[in-house]
């Protein structure tokens, strides 16, 4: 993971042989897990892959990036299957006892299922990021850091609570493709405006406010997770660092609508 975030060493290396050593890794992850759980995952990363290999063969508008275009169709189904499984995992809450949620005793199932399909849908991206040469730091970032929480906390059966605001985050994933769409075709108009505010204002209410919501949740509970291997105190770390991407992501949201109100341009 830290080579991969390494920008130098990336560009120094073909992207091909980082695809396949990426794979490697993610399969070794996936083995470390319960049989069932780690052929869920590496199943979801194939069956997207699958997916983005039979967009190739569907009719594609006339754009530059057709590659990106069949990945944001991608992520965008994995978005909408999130989402709903957080609503999944809302409603699962009532049926935990004091540290189930926590610390699970093999209670929690929908987390464990739809966390399984998160990660693998991470680990997919990453490859078409790696193979494309498509390298992003900040997105980069977050995509290997939520792998190395994800499997972990499947691992180790932690934080099946929080992994449902974690989940919910995805909500602006759809209007965020939706207005890349639209800009790539020339569509620019009022569709683009609505998306553009159903982005903002889903991202703000989920990335921002929703998942500070939930780390005020996490340490209310502290004295349930306190007796945790060690292990899960580094995936608290990563998880608020998750936060503190998605607030500079925020801002730039924020300064985007702020200066297309003032100039009264389309941003």
């Amino acid at each position: 993971f830290f080579f991969l975030l390494n920008n130098k060493a990336v560009h120094m290396t073909s992207p091909v042989t980082l695809t396949l050593a990426a794979a490697a890794s993610f399969v070794a992850l996936s083995y470390l897990q319960e049989a069932s759980c780690g052929l869920l995952i590496l199943g979801t990363t194939l069956s997207y892959g699958l997916v983005y290999g039979a967009l190739k063969a569907t009719r594609e508008p006339p754009i530059a990036r057709q590659s990106e275009w069949r990945e944001r169709q991608v992520s965008t189904v994995n978005a909408v299957l999130l989402v709903c499984g957080s609503l999944l995992c809302f409603a699962e809450w009532p049926t935990y006892d004091a540290s189930e949620g926590w610390i699970s005793q093999g209670l929690a199932y929908w987390p464990v299922t739809f966390a399984a399909l998160f990660v693998g849908y991470l680990q997919w991206d990453v490859l078409w990021m790696l193979y494309h040469s498509s390298l992003h730091f900040d997105e980069l970032a977050h995509h290997l850091l939520f792998i190395a929480v994800t499997h972990y906390v499947l691992w180790g059966r932690y934080f099946a609570r929080p992994f449902a605001w974690l989940s919910v985050t995805e909500l602006s994933t759809p209007f965020l493709n939706c207005r890349w769409f639209l800009a790539a075709t020339g569509s620019k108009g009022r569709a683009y405006d609505t998306c553009s505010l159903l982005f903002a204002s889903a991202f703000l209410a989920t990335r921002a406010l929703g998942y500070g919501m939930g780390l005020v949740d996490l340490w209310l509970a502290r004295d349930l997770w306190r007796p945790a291997h060690w292990g899960l105190y580094v995936v608290i770390a990563l998880v608020h660092a998750g936060y503190a991407l998605n607030l500079v992501w925020a801002s730039k949201v924020v300064g985007a609508a702020r200066r297309a109100m003032k100039s009264g341009h389309r941003e």
